[in-house]
Order: structure tokens, then C-alpha cells, then sequence
């Protein structure tokens, strides 16, 4: 079991645990003091975050934005260990309920090597745009 750490010690944590593989796919190396920064700027846009727990540990994380015309999911990580459990599936399926019950689709940007694309893809996502790094992608009520 791991410690329990602060709010945003954790939230820091799972962050390079849960982009390490993907962004050393994609960008050929893991830079910390780059990934601090984009840690620290993800945390200033005004998402509401929430831990994920599972039996009293905490697995991952939500970060979320609502808007005047969509739901923005800026954040849905698990860390690798309990990653292929069912977990962020859960956690998106609870997500698209809100979207629909508000009557507002659900946004998101996911980075181009980040296998994730395929879990918001089998649930009615659609790339709706593409950046140099990330996929836009949307799904509908």
C-alpha cells in the first residue's frame, strides 16, 4: 500500500507516473523539470479535481471543467498499476451520464501516442480536430 500523500503531492505524483510511457513515446525523452511545468499550469485552468479510491487507496484522478456549451475532461488518469480494472471506464461512463443529464457534450484532448484515444473511441467518441500533439475528440448526447 502506498502512503497517503498530500493532495497535490499525489495529484504531482500520478501525473509522471501516468504520462511517463506516453510521453517518452511521443516525445523520445522525459524531461521532469518539463513535466513539473506542465503539472503546475494544469493545476491554474480551473478544473475541480478529484482523487479516485479504490478499497481506501487512491488510484488516479478526475479533472473536470463545465462550460456554457460542453463538459471539458481535462484529466482521467489511473495510475499503471491499477490500469486494465475497469476503473477510468467507470469513472468516464459516470462522466458521460453527467454530460447527458446537463444535455451537453463531453470534450476532451488526448495525446497522439496515449493509448487512451482507444477507451473514449469505444465509448462514441470522435476526433472532431488535431493539434501537433493531441487529438481532439467529442462525444454527444
Amino acid at each position: 500500500m502506498r502512503p497517503s500523500l498530500p493532495t497535490t503531492a499525489f495529484l504531482k505524483e500520478l501525473h509522471h507516473a501516468a504520462y511517463r510511457d506516453v510521453v517518452t513515446r511521443q516525445f523520445g525523452a522525459w524531461v521532469e523539470s518539463d513535466q513539473d511545468a506542465w503539472f503546475e499550469q494544469k493545476g491554474s485552468n480551473g478544473a475541480a479535481f478529484s482523487i479516485l479510491e479504490v478499497d481506501g487507496n487512491r488510484v488516479g484522478a478526475i479533472g473536470v471543467q463545465d462550460a456554457a456549451d460542453h463538459v471539458f475532461l481535462q484529466e482521467l488518469q489511473v495510475l499503471p498499476e491499477f490500469q486494465n480494472q475497469g476503473i477510468g471506464t467507470a469513472v468516464l461512463l459516470a462522466e458521460l451520464e453527467r454530460a447527458t443529464a446537463l444535455g451537453l457534450p463531453l470534450r476532451l484532448r488526448v495525446l497522439q501516442q496515449n493509448r487512451a484515444r482507444q477507451l473514449y473511441e469505444r465509448h462514441g467518441f470522435a476526433v472532431t480536430g488535431k493539434t501537433e500533439t493531441h487529438y481532439l475528440m467529442e462525444w454527444k448526447t
